[in-house]
């Protein structure tokens, strides 16, 4: 009847390592079943709490990273507890040799081989359990570096993230605001080395948030630190200069449709795994500052045709930015 001690004891550890090989190594994967259902569950519960106090909503990434990590180091463990309770000999008291062996101190001694090299309070058995101890001390040293470089690249990820959104923000908070900074009077060319930066900024964003999703989770208070509500600002200012100008050759239209591909791309990551299409419709922006300052926008009504037929991508920019519990910049 022991017997079921083995069978249940390696069942939790390969999916343990299935799970954080998936979510650390697997570039394409995602996070793996068990770092999924982990975050998603932390997700719920700060969602109901950030509506009654939205300080809650900067804890979600750190907590739920540590979160992740917990369940891993928590399931390996008792994955190699329930195997070593499988024979009741399987390791001895090196000060009492002949004295009975508890299961909690089987338990305190996987746990001590997994995240130490031991104590030497205890032994294992000669032979097999020796070898058994010697896979229970390799996987440990594995989860620690694996863990060790996850947390590294997230945190560096999310740094990244932030260093996208003051990149556009410091440019303005809102389109029109970006616009008007970057017309010199005669063109638009000023904003051609801030959209080649933010274009591969935006794209190594995309790759990230693959292989990290635990950046989804990540909150900003502060709007100008918010990647969505940079890259929506951005989309727009995009749009107005694409499409929006009276003469051509006012800027670099080449550039502006590479980075709105690049702004494609990373919403479509989004809305695949994380983010929804908003049920609103983001307001179009106000141009009288624009049309003060003399910039050649065409028309008024041409200009409300142009944002309603890019209303499919507003509606999804808006999803991310009401994901991250930040406002349209208006």
């Amino acid at each position: 009847m022991r017997s079921i001690f083995y069978i249940v004891g390696i069942a939790i550890i390969v999916f343990t390592i299935v799970d954080l090989v998936w979510t650390t190594l697997w570039v394409d994967g995602g996070a793996g079943p068990l770092s999924k259902r982990v975050a998603e569950t932390l997700w719920k519960v700060f969602d109901k709490l950030g509506k009654k106090n939205s300080k809650f909503y900067d804890f979600t990434g750190p907590i739920t990273l540590v979160s992740t990590l917990l369940s891993w180091s928590l399931l390996i463990w008792i994955g190699f507890a329930l195997f070593f309770n499988g024979d009741v000999n399987s390791i001895t008291n090196s000060s009492s040799p002949d004295a009975p062996v508890l299961w909690y101190e089987r338990f305190y001694f996987t746990g001590f081989t997994l995240f130490t090299l031991g104590v030497g309070d205890y032994s294992p058995k000669i032979g097999f359990w020796q070898i058994i101890t010697t896979i229970n001390s390799a996987v440990g040293m594995l989860f620690l570096t694996l863990c060790a470089s996850y947390i590294i690249s997230v945190v560096d990820a999310v740094v990244q993230k932030r260093s996208l959104a003051t990149s556009i923000t410091s440019l303005g908070l809102r389109s029109t605001d970006i616009v008007a900074k970057t017309w010199n009077g005669q063109d638009f060319h000023n904003i051609d080395l801030v959209l080649v930066d933010v274009s591969a900024k935006i794209s190594l964003l995309t790759q990230q948030h693959h292989a990290y999703p635990l950046l989804h989770f990540y909150h900003s208070r502060k709007a100008t630190e918010s990647a969505s509500v940079a890259i929506a600002s951005l989309e727009d200012t995009l749009t107005i200069l694409l499409y929006g100008l009276k003469e051509e050759n006012l800027a670099n239209n080449l550039l502006i449709k590479s980075t709105k591909s690049s702004i494609g791309t990373y919403l479509e990551s989004l809305t695949e795994t994380f983010v929804n299409a908003s049920d609103e419709v983001p307001e179009i922006p106000d141009f009288s500052s624009l049309i003060k300052q003399e910039v050649p926008l065409v028309a008024d009504r041409e200009l409300e045709m142009i944002f309603k037929d890019h209303i499919e991508v507003r509606k999804k920019l808006l999803g991310a930015v009401q994901v991250d519990h930040q406002k349209w910049p208006k």
